[in-house]
């Protein structure tokens, strides 16, 4: 039986081991700074442009303001420039026009590098356009980034100049019942605004059979900053694992067996959030990640503090 399951693409190489070659990694290059070439780029260039024509005002500029990973952002200036890297001699991707919608990287299981980036008198950050058929936020329970087969578009932009921004947060869709199709079907800054530090109480299947990863950076606390989603809690894991996904403190409670129907309280915000730190990558091609996004991306991170096992998922694969 073919299955689908969720993409993740990092910005370290990583390794993954599954049934049914189920999980596709790809590594991408880390962000090309100030006076460095893009190293992203197909060896054309674009002709001289601006990031963005005829600006749209707004009454709360978004300019210094830091967007927490997986935030839905809508363009509100005329055309704004989807680039490879976070610099303006990179290559165009896309254009975007008013009304797009992008997320922020990372969102659930995809990861396409870390912002802001300051470059060229810009802050930059990496984004997924939605993969609705309208490019819009879907209703919930739908995910408007996972997709099941292929890779969204993703790139840089720039966030605003001066007074003037290009873009502007969403409000979350907050579901007027906290079931597991409704919260996997959020965005990850979604959840932390409708739900805030409130235990949730979700019930599905654990695990992810055959999935593993190798990663290269560092993660403090590994538990919690670790961009890997593995221990996903699935609805109907036949079809797909997660894309939402669990995280175990060291102090307990022990994961249950893999196929385990669970019925599991966790939390966002957890404490230990707000001593993260990540550095995505060794070496020449590490990336120190803001401070602020780190500890955004950790609040974000569903804390088990316990769960109770109500039987086994037959629909579970074991090979």
């Amino acid at each position: 039986m073919e299955r689908s399951r969720p993409l993740i693409v990092a910005l370290i190489a990583v390794l993954f081991v599954g049934a049914c070659g189920g999980i596709r990694s790809t590594a991408t290059s880390g962000p090309t700074l100030p006076g460095e070439s893009p190293s992203s780029t197909d060896g054309s260039s674009d002709p001289p442009a601006s990031e963005v024509s005829s600006p749209e005002a707004s009454p709360s500029p978004l300019p210094g303001m830091a967007f927490a990973p997986g935030t839905a952002v809508e363009v509100v200036a005329v055309e704004l420039n989807l680039r490879r890297q976070p610099t303006t001699s990179a290559r165009r991707v896309s254009v975007l026009e008013r009304g797009d919608v992008v997320v922020i990287s990372p969102v659930d299981n995809l990861a396409y590098g870390w912002g802001p980036v300051r470059a060229n008198g810009f802050d930059w950050y990496p984004v997924v356009r939605v993969v609705t058929p309208d490019g819009r936020l879907p209703r919930l329970p739908e995910h408007p980034v996972i997709p099941l087969d292929g890779e969204p578009v993703s790139g840089w932009i720039a966030a605003g100049e001066g007074s003037k921004p290009y873009i502007r947060a969403l409000p979350p869709r907050c579901p007027a019942v906290a079931d597991l199709a409704s919260v996997a079907g959020m965005l990850p800054a979604e959840r932390t605004a409708c739900f805030g530090a409130n235990p949730l109480v979700l019930e599905g299947t654990y695990g992810c059979f055959g999935c593993g990863a190798l990663a290269f950076g560092t993660y403090t606390p590994a538990w919690l900053a670790t961009p890997f989603e593995l221990e996903f809690l699935s609805l109907d894991p036949s079809v797909t694992f997660g894309p939402l996904a669990l995280r175990f403190p060291p102090d307990g409670p022990e994961r249950p067996p893999l196929g385990s129907i669970i019925r599991v309280t966790v939390h966002l915000f957890d404490a230990r959030a707000e001593n993260c730190t990540i550095v995505d990558g060794e070496g020449a091609a590490a990336v120190t990640v803001p401070a602020e996004t780190a500890r955004q991306f950790c609040r974000e991170r569903l804390a088990v503090e316990s769960f109770e096992v109500l039987g086994t998922d037959p629909r579970f694969p074991t090979s």
